[in-house]
């Protein structure tokens, strides 16, 4: 399927709330969804599972679940909000700059291969659409999510809610390092007065802290993620 095709069936699917909230797609087969009758119905899958017989190979079967469980987390997300039914009706206006900017997004949803991610994905698009960062900070946090594995993301959790943390409350050694290079969390610095008066910096062994884009990404992705 073309990606402009793919872009449009997803707009339609988002404005149409056509997908059941009730419904677990993480658990669900790839052919699980093409197969079943009620979720045939849903424009995208409609469309997919016409083409899915004469032959639909399982990257594309997989970027339609993974683009379901997207949409649908959005959608819950969004429901009752009303900046988020103005962005909904600006997608049936063909508003060119969000087709751009939901053109960018299935572009990760291609490239992601956790479908647990979808859900951190949508979390962050819709606290975007919300206005709570800028398109940039957006790009930033998704490139970080799919840089890590969804054990770094518990650890970052878990220095979350602790804000600071000494190294024998790091669950994972590696997640911690990866944390690090992706400038989500960064080490205590403290100073010391000597005795000539210059003050100097250092960094305590073992101690860590939540950077700004840690807590961001947390806060705004992962905190209603299960």
């Amino acid at each position: 399927m073309e990606n402009n095709n793919f872009v449009k069936l997803t707009m339609d699917t988002l404005v149409n709330n056509s997908i059941d909230v009730g419904i677990d797609f993480l658990e669900m087969g790839l052919d699980s969804i093409l197969e079943d009758s009620i979720l045939k119905e849903i424009p995208i899958v409609k469309t997919v599972y016409a083409i899915s017989k004469t032959g639909f190979a399982i990257r594309e079967k997989h970027m339609l679940k993974k683009t379901i469980i997207f949409l649908q987390q959005l959608n819950s997300n969004g429901v009752g909000n009303e900046t988020y039914e103005n962005y909904k009706q600006r997608l049936r206006e063909n508003d060119e700059h969000l087709y751009k900017e939901l053109e960018h997004v299935i572009i990760y949803i291609d490239r992601i291969v956790d479908e647990r991610k979808m859900l951190i994905l949508a979390n962050l698009y819709y606290n975007y659409i919300s206005g709570n960062f800028l398109w940039d900070q957006f790009l930033e946090m998704v490139n970080i999510v799919d840089n890590l594995f969804i054990s770094d993301l518990a650890e970052l959790n878990n220095i979350y809610h602790k804000q600071t943390i000494f190294e024998y409350e790091v669950h994972n050694t590696i997640s911690l390092n990866r944390l690090l290079t992706q400038n989500l969390i960064s080490k205590i610095e403290s100073c010391v007065r000597e005795p000539d008066g210059r003050v100097s910096m250092y960094y305590t062994d073992g101690d860590y802290c939540i950077s700004s884009l840690g807590t961001n990404l947390i806060r705004y992705g992962v905190i209603s993620f299960k």
